[in-house]
């Protein structure tokens, strides 16, 4: 997928982080490798980049959540 492709493919998502009703703005990325990962961005702040693994699971490649919140943020981003 080219970068105008994958741009295209941004959008919001709603989650609860610490009890509260979050929007995140999620931007669709690829690695060099051509793998999608998904920078979630809150306030204008990158807050983390996950990626999907091929058994299904939910991967943090950057930021410092916890694993149940980024299988919440996947589940919302599966769920788009």
């Amino acid at each position: 997928m080219g970068t105008t492709e994958l741009q295209s493919q941004d959008f919001d998502i709603e989650v609860n982080l610490n009890g509260k009703p979050t929007t995140l703005q999620v931007k669709v990325e690829e690695t060099t490798d051509g793998v999608a990962y998904y920078e979630c961005i809150h306030s204008g702040k990158s807050l983390t980049q996950i990626r999907k693994e091929e058994d299904g699971s939910w991967e943090q490649i950057w930021g410092d959540l916890d694993q149940p919140t980024i299988n919440l943020i996947g589940s919302a981003i599966s769920n788009k």
